[in-house]
């Protein structure tokens, strides 16, 4: 899927191999605008490097043909209708310029989101830093059948960096690894791909190992 040895040398391009024996596959991205998962600090917020993630790779599976939607959740029903190519793009530029942070009662806990707006079959890429409440809901996602992978921001690393060293909050850092471990390995064992990455490093990063089993979505589908 992604060539990593030339996306390497441009850090916002990914340069992409095609594989014409592989069939497209649908693809739905639902980016987590929810407030309170996105952490803010300062006049930072963890949601500006959710939205440039999901724009990379959003980019890398039109590139490669295959169809793409998008679903902001955490406000309003916000879907954009799965479609092709550079057309398709732009449609998903323009919602991710648009996206902010959403307060709703409504969709507090992932159990709403509306699945029925997927194509059957839809590989589901969630695009989140995560609460330790949406684990049961993701595992009901899940044994529902469909295919889910997480994109989960490093939250305790950013936290940490916008706090700076400081002796007290060791043992909160490393209770706070150990919670995010935990959860991770229950989604493991549900089934649910995890991937998760420093907001300080190139996202292509990331994608290519995202990518990288994304052939397997169209032998399991």
């Amino acid at each position: 899927w992604i060539n990593q040895r030339a996306s390497a040398r441009f850090e916002n391009t990914l340069f992409v191999n095609e594989f014409e024996q592989e069939r497209a596959v649908d693809v739905g991205l639902i980016l987590d605008v929810r407030a309170a998962t996105n952490l803010c600090a300062g006049n930072q917020s963890l949601l500006e490097h959710t939205v440039q993630a999901t724009a990379t790779l959003a980019d890398a599976l039109l590139q490669h043909g295959n169809r793409v939607g998008l679903f902001l959740y955490g406000g309003s029903v916000d879907w954009t209708f799965p479609g092709y190519g550079k057309v398709q793009r732009e449609r998903i530029l323009r919602v991710l310029a648009r996206a902010r942070l959403e307060r709703s009662q409504v969709f507090d806990k992932l159990q709403h989101l509306p699945t029925r707006l997927f194509p059957p079959h839809s590989q589901l890429v969630l695009i989140s830093p995560l609460q330790p409440g949406d684990l049961e809901d993701l595992v009901s996602l899940r044994a529902h059948g469909y295919p889910l992978l997480v994109l989960a921001p490093d939250v305790v690393d950013f936290e940490q960096e916008v706090l700076g060293e400081r002796p007290h909050l060791e043992l909160a850092v490393r209770l706070a690894r150990l919670e995010r471990t935990h959860l991770f390995r229950q989604m493991a064992r549900a089934g649910i791909q995890v991937f998760t990455w420093r907001v300080d490093e190139p996202f292509h990063q990331v994608a290519y190992h995202v990518l990288s089993r994304a052939y397997m979505w169209s032998r399991t589908l």
